[in-house]
């Protein structure tokens, strides 16, 4: 599969006063042509902000360095009028909560319209058309039904697939996907995700589902990326991820689902601004040891399915005797 994106050692940090605050280290990932990559973790992690910089959406006081790479080109430092005809066209949002993200005052269809910008803008009655037919796919009301009403009209899951139209409505061959299920109730889930999957089937679109929702991504990612403190921790096929997790934080995740028995993880996220030395969920870790304060690199457990722990050896090995106990 042939990469579409690639984020190597991208590094982010915000100036807060006179002081930097480094919240991503080294974040290296890729997205292939045509799928979609979970990148998982609790609030606050950094999986928000590595998806801001790939849209080149931080604020003023970022400092950002590193590669990212779209179809081999490099965009990170690419002028920001360059930028602009890849963003929307080509590398397209959908942003996270209607509730903060759609206008009250505005009609939902003028907002979708509102996404065809420059050599994209038809006549009216075609800018008109492309949107009816885009709440058409997503099951919406068309003919004119939903194009009129305001966003507190709709339920909430109309108003997600409204966002998941503005996504859609350029045709944009990555889609940045934050939170497709964040307020939105259970029953609704599963509607959100079989739409995702119908995006990448009939638009073959590549996407960066950024989620907590470990549900949601177990059954629309092809691979799944562990975001804790700002590091992917852990990264493969979402099989090997969610049914055989190898990094301590990620297996804290898999056991921490109501349906694995809601086995909270000890202990709280550290603050950005005072990281323990070497691994930074070592002082939650039960297997820590004293090889943990030293820095941690991504090492290839199995083909495809890399992890950032220096034990993870002896971890498998301790399972595995569990299991056969």
């Amino acid at each position: 599969m042939k990469d579409l994106l690639q984020v190597k050692d991208l590094n982010v940090g915000f100036l807060v006063g006179k002081r930097e605050v480094q919240v991503l280290r080294n974040v290296s990932f890729s997205i292939g042509e045509g799928e979609i990559l979970g990148v998982i973790g609790e609030t606050g992690c950094g999986k928000s902000v590595t998806g801001s910089a790939v849209l080149r959406l931080l604020p003023e006081n970022a400092l950002v360095k590193g590669e990212i790479l779209y179809k081999g080109k490099e965009i990170l430092y690419m002028e920001e009028e360059n930028y602009r005809e890849l963003r929307g066209k080509e590398i397209s949002a959908i942003p996270q909560s209607p509730g903060t993200s759609l206008n009250p005052m505005m009609k939902v269809g003028n907002q979708v319209a509102e996404c065809i910008t420059g050599k994209e803008i038809r006549k009216r009655e075609s800018v008109r058309t492309a949107v009816n037919d885009i709440f058409r796919r997503l099951q919406l009301p068309g003919k004119d039904r939903c194009y009129g009403n305001y966003p507190w009209e709709l339920s909430g899951g109309m108003c997600q697939r409204v966002l998941i139209g503005m996504g859609m409505i350029t045709h944009a061959r990555l889609l940045i996907v934050d939170e497709p299920t964040k307020a939105i109730d259970w029953a609704l889930r599963k509607e959100v995700a079989d739409i995702l999957l119908r995006l990448k089937q009939e638009m073959g679109c590549a996407m960066m589902m950024i989620t907590h929702d470990i549900g949601v991504a177990s059954y629309v990612a092809d691979r799944v990326a562990v975001m804790y403190c700002g590091e992917i921790v852990e990264v493969g096929k979402t099989e090997d991820i969610l049914h055989h997790p190898i990094h301590p934080y990620t297996r804290g995740l898999i056991r921490a689902m109501p349906a694995n028995g809601f086995e909270v993880m000890e202990g709280f996220m550290p603050s950005f601004s005072d990281l323990p030395e070497g691994c930074n969920f070592c002082t939650r870790c039960r297997y820590r040891d004293t090889v943990c304060s030293r820095p941690q690199e991504m090492e290839e457990a199995d083909a495809g399915h890399w992890v950032r722990c220096r034990r993870w050896g002896e971890i498998i090995k301790s399972r595995e005797e569990q299991l056969c106990s």
